[in-house]
């Protein structure tokens, strides 16, 4: 997939207010097999990955399960060491001025990458293996401090409660043990480290899938308060769009490694351009028990990230899917102001959202 290409408007943008930038992002895994572990493929679980992130706002990255949503979050912060490309981002910590400084996360070394992550959190998915079993709260919320070196004492258990009590717990839950208590409550301690260095950059990875669907509206809400008390961006790792359309101010749509579209959550919702996004778009619950719409059924499965089809990967689920479809990837491209699509037939189709 060719890199995004940049209208004027969009580059002074970038040079306003992209908090993060991401360029031709690769993560390939490789397949090996032998007594010798030799190397015989590879699974390409991103594949050339382009999106922005703007200061305080929130970008949703949806798809099926296996798209590589969650390996996209975590090659930004490293936790997997991306195979190419670029990861631009505006760093306070590495700034020598004051202000901040435009640097590429995969030129950084492992100390100035320790530095970044104080700027870089992350919220994972299961909050019962997120979490120590054999460290209190207090501690859990504390490590990252003590692993940059801001243990202060009795100041640093002040943050910590200050910390607690902000995503709705209490003082005197410092001293007890994640088993203690209920998985909302465990997430909103997960939500507390990931918020004990201040960061400007959230990951959030899928941080409600595991919870009741009660527990996800209060914590859905608890971040949207978070976000604005703390002037946060995040990027928003879903599978369900119902929930990502509640938070995201943004919308990308990835499909085997791929973004296949990308746009503001109004105009996606309301103006799909590919029929991907237009099948899962099919499959939210309408709140309208009087309301009608058909149900895409997507044919087969999602394709194989060590294997893909040729030409454009949905092609062969796609309802539309020409000739040039299966011998050509199509190009991302800027079909309508912010509004990105890699389709050959994003002009001529009239596609229903919701």
């Amino acid at each position: 997939m060719a890199a995004v290409p940049q209208t004027q408007t969009e580059q002074k943008q970038s040079d306003n207010n992209y908090l993060l930038e991401v360029k031709g992002l690769k993560k390939f895994f490789p397949i090996q097999k032998g007594l010798m572990r030799r190397t015989v493929g590879h699974v390409k679980a991103v594949d050339d990955l382009n999106f922005y992130v703007r200061e305080g706002e929130t970008l949703g990255l949806v798809g099926e399960s296996g798209c590589g949503k969650s390996t996209a979050g975590r090659s930004i912060i490293r936790l997997y060491e991306p195979t190419a490309g670029e990861i631009l981002f505006r760093s306070r910590t590495l700034a020598t001025d004051g202000r901040t400084k435009l640097v590429n996360l995969l030129d950084l070394n492992p100390e100035e990458m320790k530095l970044v992550r104080k700027e870089i959190s992350m919220v994972f998915q299961d909050p019962i293996n997120s979490l120590n079993p054999r460290m209190t709260v207090s501690d859990i919320v504390a490590e990252p401090m003590v692993i940059h070196g801001l243990d202060i004492g009795r100041e640093t258990e002040e943050i910590i409660i200050r910390l607690l009590e902000r995503v709705g717990l209490r003082p005197d839950h410092l001293r007890r043990y994640p088993h203690e208590f209920s998985g909302g409550q465990r997430q909103r301690i997960g939500i507390a480290r990931a918020l004990s260095l201040n960061p400007s950059l959230v990951i959030c990875d899928e941080p409600v899938s595991a919870l009741d669907v009660s527990i996800q509206a209060q914590t859905l809400n608890l971040l949207q308060d978070l976000q604005k008390d703390f002037n946060l961006s995040y990027i928003f790792v879903a599978h369900d769009l119902s929930v990502v359309q509640h938070i995201s101010d943004r919308v990308a749509v990835m499909y085997v490694g791929k973004v296949a579209e990308i746009a503001t959550a109004d105009e996606l919702y309301s103006h799909p351009l590919h029929p991907y996004t237009e099948a899962l778009l099919s499959a939210v619950p309408k709140p309208d028990p009087l309301y009608k719409s058909e149900r895409i059924v997507m044919q087969g499965e999602v394709a194989d990230p060590s294997n893909p089809p040729s030409g454009c990967y949905f092609h062969p689920r796609c309802r539309y899917a020409e000739e040039v479809c299966k011998l050509k990837t199509p190009e991302f491209r800027e079909l309508r102001p912010d509004h990105f699509v890699a389709c050959h037939r994003a002009e001529e189709l009239q596609l229903e959202g919701i």
